[in-house]
Parts: C-alpha cells; structure tokens; sequence
C-alpha cells in the first residue's frame, strides 16, 4: 500500500471567503449619472443694457432642445434681467442625456454685464479666454484645451482658465484633470457646478478602481459640496465601505436609498444601494439588519452576485469564529447553514466545510470526504473539491482511489500555484516507488 500522505488538507486556507474587495460604483449600475444641458450658442441683446450687472438665469430645456420656462434666479442690477432674459430665450441648446436618452432638464445661464454688453461667461474681458469659452460652447473641447493649456503657462493661477480648463477636460472624459483644475480655480462658477460635480464623482470612481478610498472620500466630499444625488452618494458609501469605516458608509447609503426611494430611482438603482447598504449593515455590526435585506435583495434580484458574496462571507466568520473557539461542529453547521441560503457559493462552502472537519490531533476523515462529495455533486469539475475528496481518501487508507481525484483537480487546477503545488505533492506521495 502506499504511504499516506500528510495533513495535506490544512493548505486550504480558512478564511478564503472572506470579502476583500467590493465592485466599483459605475454609472451603469446606478443609472443616476447624468450629462448637463449644454448652451450650443449664445445670443447677443438686441436692447440696450442698462449697466454693470450679474444676472443668473434659469432655462428649462426640453429632451427635444426646444426652450420651456426661463427665469431669473439672481440679479445685482435688475436693470438688465430684461436683457438677460432675452439672451437666454434666444440662444440654442444641447438637451442633457441621462443613460444616452435626452431628458427635460434646467441649464443655470450666469450672464454679466460690462454696462454696454455681455461679458464672458467666467466674468473675465480676456480675449483669449473669450474666444476658448466660445469653442466650449461649440462643444469643441480639445480645442479649447489647446488654447488654454499655454494660457495658463504665461497666466498662472488665473482661475478663469482653470475653470474653463475643468470644464474642457470634463467633458474629455478626463476626470482626474478636470478635478484638478476645478480645485484650482477655487469658487466653482455656478454655470459649472454641476459639471464639476461630476468630474469629481467620476474621478472618485477611478480613485476607488485604484484602491485609494481616502481619496475617493475626498473627492466625493467635494462632488456632493456642489450638488447632492444619489449616485455620488453610493460611490462615497462605498468608499467608506471599502475602508470599513462602517458607519459613515451606512449614513450615505441610506441617504441615497431614501433619495432614490424617493425619486422612483429604477430597479438596478435600487439594488446597487441595498447590495452596498446590506454588506456594511452585516460588516458594521448591525448583522440582522443586514442579514434580512441581503435576503431580500435575494429574493427580488435572484442573480445579483454581490448580494451571494456578502452573505457566504458574513457566515463564514462566524464559523472562523466558531472554530477559533474549538467549536468545529458548529463551524460546519455554520457553513453548511451558508451553503443552503447561498447555493451560487455551495461548493466553495462545502469545500470549506470538509477543510473544517479536518482541523485537529483526531480527524474523521469519512466526514471530510462525504462534504466534499456534496460540493462535487454541484460541481465535479471544482478543483479544491476533488484535491480535498482526494486528501480524505489517501488519509483515510484508500490510497488507489484518491488518485483519480487528485489528477481530475490537477487537470482543473489552471493557474493556482498553491494547488497546483499541493496537488503534485500528493500524487508524488501515493506514486509508486520506483
């Protein structure tokens, strides 16, 4: 007979399912980002201005680009709100997009007046930046870009530029240049508010895809300074979540589910939210709370994988827990508990179940053997399973039969250097000697 191999099943790790990672926030998921409308081309009065003055008017623009309401918002001289008035009923319009479709939406114009004319939109005289500001709103951005990097070279801290520059990169799908012109112009113009406050959610995304949720926080804090909305709130929640600071998390996700709740936010909106909100109840000590909305999210989105990932990892701490307090029974019933309520994890489950079971100076390695049966009959192909079927059968006597599970997980191993290393020390162990 061939020698038996060692306790070869302690290289399965326990604590394997644990969550590390959580998907990103993306504005797929959450369906709340949206494009602004955008002011194709501005009119000139054709009335006399009264004098210096800054008027902000407010348009509604309809999915269709055609003009609703128009109104004065703000006014230093109301002298010129006529005047304003007129250049905004007269100019033409992009209408904003939300999930690629146009939609009814507002467009904050900020008009000043030098007592004759209009100034540039930034408030500024300067040729250059009047003719840059020009080819934004002829939505040629890189141009403008183009015009305005060299600006700044001989016109350093004009926060003017900066601000047309967040506004060119923005719209360049450069987020991380544009929050960086944004902090640098300062005071956000109001006309930009809201296209800044994007650019920095956007660039909270890639600092979350990086890992660095301390910068994501931060860059969420300055999109919500400028306008509040579901989504920014979900990716700081996330943020936060991600650095397990679980409280935090919990206030921002359940400020967007209630923003989302109440603006009849779509399916997947609300899903996303309770994905996150469910994980940081369950991680933040508010187990209950966050057991009972996992499974209802369950119930409601039966394929939502986050949802399978946080309740296999929130059952297997307890039975980390249990096993820690030398109650491997109960570390078993805990996973095997686990297997049932999240069958899209079973096999992984039961494979940590057998892992359980064969911790310890005295192992029933039949008991290890029929659990890992139970995740091969979901999966005969898993690869830890037969490598674990295969253990419990070597270290239980039957030496020839642990063979073929051994070379079926070898053949299923792919890449897994550990297993792969396990797997071959085994099968050097039960070869016969030659």
């Amino acid at each position: 007979m061939a020698e038996r191999t060692p306790r070869l099943l302690a290289a399965l790790a326990l604590g394997a399912l644990t969550l590390t990672a959580w998907p990103l926030a993306a504005p797929a998921q959450t369906g709340t980002y949206y494009t602004p409308p955008k002011l194709l081309k501005q009119a000139e009065p054709t009335g006399t201005v009264a004098g210096k003055g800054a008027v902000t008017v407010q348009v509604f623009v309809r999915k269709n680009g055609s003009i609703g309401t128009v109104k004065v918002q703000k006014s230093t001289n109301h002298g010129d709100d006529a005047a304003a008035l007129e250049v905004a009923k007269n100019s033409t319009y992009k209408p904003g997009v939300r999930d690629g479709k146009p939609i009814d939406a507002f467009y904050t114009m900020a008009l000043k007046f030098n007592g004759s004319s209009v100034i540039n939109d930034t408030g500024t005289s300067s040729n250059q930046l009047v003719a840059a500001n020009g080819l934004i709103r002829a939505n040629k951005f890189a141009e403008a870009k183009t015009q305005l990097q060299p600006y700044l070279s001989s016109h350093p801290g004009d926060k003017s530029a900066e601000a047309l520059l967040g506004v060119a990169d923005a719209y360049l799908n450069d987020a991380q240049g544009a929050a960086a012109a944004f902090d640098a112009a300062g005071t956000i113009p109001e006309q930009f508010k809201i296209v800044a406050a994007k650019a920095y959610a956007d660039a909270a995304v890639d600092a979350l895809k990086a890992k660095n949720n301390e910068q994501a926080i931060a860059l969420a804090d300055k999109a919500l300074a400028l306008q509040q909305n579901v989504n920014t709130l979900y990716i700081q929640g996330t943020a936060y979540a991600n650095a397990q600071k679980y409280p935090q998390a919990i206030a921002d996700l359940e400020k967007a589910k209630a923003q989302a709740t109440a603006g009849h936010a779509d399916a997947g909106t609300m899903n996303a939210i309770d994905a996150s909100l469910a994980t940081s109840y369950i991680f933040g000590g508010q187990t209950d709370k966050g057991v009972a909305l996992a499974k209802e999210l369950k119930q409601r989105d039966p394929s939502n994988t986050r949802v399978d990932d946080t309740l296999a990892a929130y059952y297997n701490q307890r039975a980390v827990a249990a096993v820690q307090a030398g109650k491997k029974d109960e570390a078993v019933t805990e996973l095997e508990s686990a297997a049932r309520a999240v069958p899209s994890r079973a096999a992984v489950l039961y494979v940590q179940a057998a892992n359980v079971l064969s911790q310890g100076t005295t192992v029933d390695w039949k008991r290890v053997k029929a659990e890992a049966d139970k995740a091969l009959a979901i999966d005969g192909n898993d690869a830890r399973a037969n490598y674990v079927a295969g253990i419990a059968l070597a270290n239980g006597g039957d030496g020839k039969g642990a063979i073929p599970y051994l070379q079926k997980a070898k053949s299923n191993a792919g890449s897994d250097a550990s297993l792969n290393a396990d797997i071959d020390a085994a099968l050097k162990k039960l070869s016969p000697k030659t």
